[in-house]
């Protein structure tokens, strides 16, 4: 008997499950959005930069996104800070080593809904082959049912920092009057206009 109600608990979870996963799929429209990054430079003013190439699979059938899934690959190589020096330089393995980690991941596990439309949204972010994880903060910004093109579009801001040192990106330049040129905390920024897959 007691077999047979720890079996059931197990189906019945099961089917929770089934009828509680998102079937609505959205993507990300790259044309208007960015995924951009900033860190402090000389200790008086900060470099900023965004990842131009990436792949997004967002799942929700909430309006405002309090189910939201999210699943994102980013390709390192098309960091982009405007001075391709130092873009060669950071695809270098003082910082990414792109040959070597040619992506940077992140993978929702959980999503809390807040005040005013805002989300808290924790998962697993993944650079150098170092996992940790992580929570953005994210603001819905509402929805259009039928845009100009005839879809439906919604905004999401999302956004966190974290210590790049976690991740094994550890250069750094002492500087002559005294510190560092780079800081540790990596300010990450994701603005995000993203449409509804038709069926």
């Amino acid at each position: 008997m007691i077999n047979f109600i720890k079996l059931m608990v197990v189906v019945l979870v099961c089917l929770c499950s089934i009828v509680n996963a998102q079937t609505t799929k959205w993507k990300v429209d790259a044309l208007h959005s960015k995924v951009g990054f900033s860190v402090e430079h000389m200790m008086v003013s900060e470099t900023e930069g965004t990842f131009d190439k990436y792949e997004a699979t967002l799942l929700s059938d909430v309006k405002g996104f309090s189910d939201l899934k999210v699943d994102f690959t980013i390709e390192v190589a098309s960091i982009n800070t405007r001075n391709e020096r130092r873009d060669k330089h950071l695809r270098a393995n003082d910082f990414f080593d792109v040959e070597k980690y040619p992506t940077i991941t992140f993978k929702s596990t959980s999503v809390k809904k807040e005040e005013d439309n805002n989300l808290l949204i924790t998962g697993d972010l993944t650079i150098r082959n170092v996992t940790k994880e992580v929570t953005f903060s994210g603001k819905y910004k509402g929805l259009i049912e039928k845009d100009a093109f005839g879809l439906t579009r919604a905004g999401l801001v999302i956004k966190t920092t974290i210590n790049r040192q976690d991740y094994g990106v550890v250069y750094n330049k002492n500087l002559e009057i005294g510190g560092l040129a780079l800081g540790n905390d990596v300010d990450i920024l994701c603005k995000l206009s993203i449409t509804k897959e038709k069926n």
